[in-house]
């Protein structure tokens, strides 16, 4: 097996009998001691995989690694099978840490606003994440929403279908959170909304912003799952953007107090770079 990734995509398996994925068959075919020629080329190890749009699937193994070693195994569009020594919970905070700006803050916030009680997803408008179970836990699998087609649930597990060159992969789930379909629909209406806000506030702007029409026939924007009316009651994004704002400031004076080791740092100790920042002529201010 490789040691690191192909310089060239991958991609899955298109042989039908490597199309079905589950923890099981996971297992049964990544801890042989050999793996089958027709699987070989697609397997990697990458322990500094970075959460991204190709990401199909993730599977959690932090209680059982495989191999003894690997605690995800990630199925990638364009590098294939890899296998991660880190767990999913490091690899959701480096993405909501150091690939999105504000974090989980913005998320929370219109999860609040729209009344959702579970955190099952990480919403950017044309991509969402999903978790198996509320991400707010330790561990859990995650699926990325904006490839998925369709979902089924049936004797307690869950499989997601995704389609790609004419072939069909299906990624089965066993450990989910009770009522999985309310939560999806929860999680694709705060993707929806989220997307439609920032497409208006980007607008309003001078920004000709849409999203993507190839994200149409997935379930992102399956309307399905929409919750209409909290659609409809959904919060002006400029007021959201305001104590998002706020928030980011609070985070960016602990992110600073930490960098330079500034014992008892207190919230009003940043109210002049707060200040200063508000002004008209802020960068900041015309960014956000």
């Amino acid at each position: 097996m490789k040691n690191k990734l192909n310089l060239f995509n991958v991609g899955l398996p298109d042989n039908e009998d490597l199309n079905n994925w589950s923890k099981d068959l996971i297992r049964q075919r990544l801890e042989t001691t050999a793996i089958t020629s027709d699987l070989v080329p697609f397997v990697s190890e990458n322990s500094n995989y970075e959460l991204n749009e190709n990401m199909v699937a993730l599977y959690d193994f932090h209680q059982r690694p495989i191999r003894g070693k690997y605690q995800t195994v990630i199925f990638d569009k364009k590098d294939g099978i890899i296998l991660c020594q880190k767990n999913s919970r490091q690899l959701i905070n480096h993405l909501l840490k150091d690939q999105m700006i504000l974090g989980a803050v913005l998320q929370k916030k219109l999860q609040k606003e729209l009344g959702f009680y579970y955190r099952h997803t990480i919403s950017l408008g044309e991509i969402a994440y999903f978790s198996m179970r509320a991400h707010s836990e330790k561990h859990t699998s995650w699926i990325g929403l904006h490839h998925m087609q369709t979902v089924q649930q049936e004797d307690g597990k869950v499989t997601f279908s995704y389609q790609e060159n004419g072939c069909s992969y299906n990624f089965e789930f066993e450990d989910c959170a009770p009522h999985l379909y309310k939560r999806l629909a929860e999680g694709i209406t705060h993707n929806h909304v989220l997307g439609q806000m920032l497409v208006k506030y980007a607008n309003s702007h001078g920004f000709h912003l849409n999203l993507c029409k190839c994200r149409k026939n997935n379930l992102v924007a399956n309307q399905e799952y929409f919750y209409l009316t909290k659609i409809q009651n959904a919060m002006n994004l400029t007021e959201l953007a305001e104590e998002t704002i706020e928030e980011f400031h609070k985070n960016y004076g602990r992110h600073c107090a930490d960098f330079f080791d500034i014992k008892d740092w207190q919230v009003q100790d940043h109210n002049l770079i707060y200040r200063l920042s508000r002004r008209i002529k802020s960068i900041l201010q015309h960014a956000f």
